[in-house]
């Protein structure tokens, strides 16, 4: 009997809408039909079913943290990727996916003490016309040749974090943060799928949380001081991997709003915790934007 083997994995060289994203670690693609209809009862056993609406959307997580904020902001294009096909010889064993038209509405951001910083992108497919459906949006193209390999910019640590350019923040050992636009999306006229998919500007949140183990006291400690500081930029200093230069990025407008504290006798976690929420608290007068002059977020 012979062995069947239609395996694949090790998904690499990543580019989605023009921005090439090293450290992919996971792409995940959802297809299908939106709403599902059906029947009554009426005397049948089961109900009749219509499926309308075909949809493609998913979402992708890489290392390569540096392309936050373009990945929201890129020209809408492709997604493309390769996956290595098992037991496949190396000149023609890749399969090339692409997703069309994937319209990023959310970024989520995280880093951590000592390990590799981490992104994810959220997208939702646009129909290229009425025609198109998930066969259209999500395509693949079989025996193709070793892609060209995308380096990473892998954020290692935080080695220096500033609140409105005066109160220092030491021992921070994580930094979580989302951005998340509202999307609007519609199909009708007989539509196969969705050929209005939209980012909506107004509406977007920012938000995140900071942990560190800084208990100084200075009157209050250093929590409650981060409560009552007025609202400011977060400034942080993310140590590279592999002796890159060290990258600022920097949180506008941030407002802490509220902090929970972790204390406990644990001989492998010693230490307090201490978790500050924030939100990113706009100026009507400057208003904050994605792109710009004045803008939300800011890597150099």
């Amino acid at each position: 009997m012979s062995t069947t083997n239609k395996r694949a994995g090790q998904i690499q060289a990543c580019t989605i809408n023009g921005v090439s994203a090293g450290g992919i670690m996971s792409i995940g693609l959802q297809f299908g039909f939106d709403q599902v209809v059906n029947s009554p009862a009426d005397g049948l056993g089961v109900p009749v079913y219509d499926k309308q609406t075909q949809f493609c959307r998913g979402n992708v997580r890489s290392q390569d943290w540096v392309h936050l904020i373009e990945l929201l902001t890129g020209t809408v294009g492709t997604l493309i990727c390769y996956e290595r096909k098992s037991g496949a010889a190396e000149a023609s064993g890749y399969i090339k996916h692409t997703v069309n038209n994937p319209i990023v509405h959310q970024m989520a951001l995280k880093l951590s003490h000592r390990a590799y910083a981490d992104i994810a992108a959220t997208f939702e497919c646009k129909a290229a016309d009425e025609t198109k459906g998930f066969d259209d949006m999500y395509t693949q193209l079989d025996a193709q040749a070793a892609p060209t390999y995308v380096p990473a910019a892998r954020g290692l640590e935080m080695t220096a974090v500033l609140l409105g350019g005066s109160l220092a923040i030491s021992h921070v050992t994580g930094l979580d943060l989302m951005i998340k636009l509202p999307v609007g999306k519609a199909s009708s006229d007989g539509d196969v799928g969705y050929t209005a998919v939209d980012q909506i500007i107004n509406g977007m949140t920012a938000s995140g949380s900071l942990r560190f183990q800084d208990s100084s006291i200075s009157t209050t400690i250093l929590s409650q001081r981060l409560l009552a500081a007025v609202v400011g930029n977060l400034v942080l200093t993310v140590k590279q991997s592999s002796g890159a230069t060290a990258k600022t990025l920097t949180i506008a407008r941030v407002d802490f709003t509220n902090v929970s504290d972790e204390k406990n006798n644990d001989v492998q976690n010693p230490y307090t915790e201490h978790v500050a929420n924030f939100v990113i608290n706009n100026d009507p007068s400057t208003p904050l934007t994605l792109e710009g002059a004045n803008k939300i977020i800011t890597i150099a």
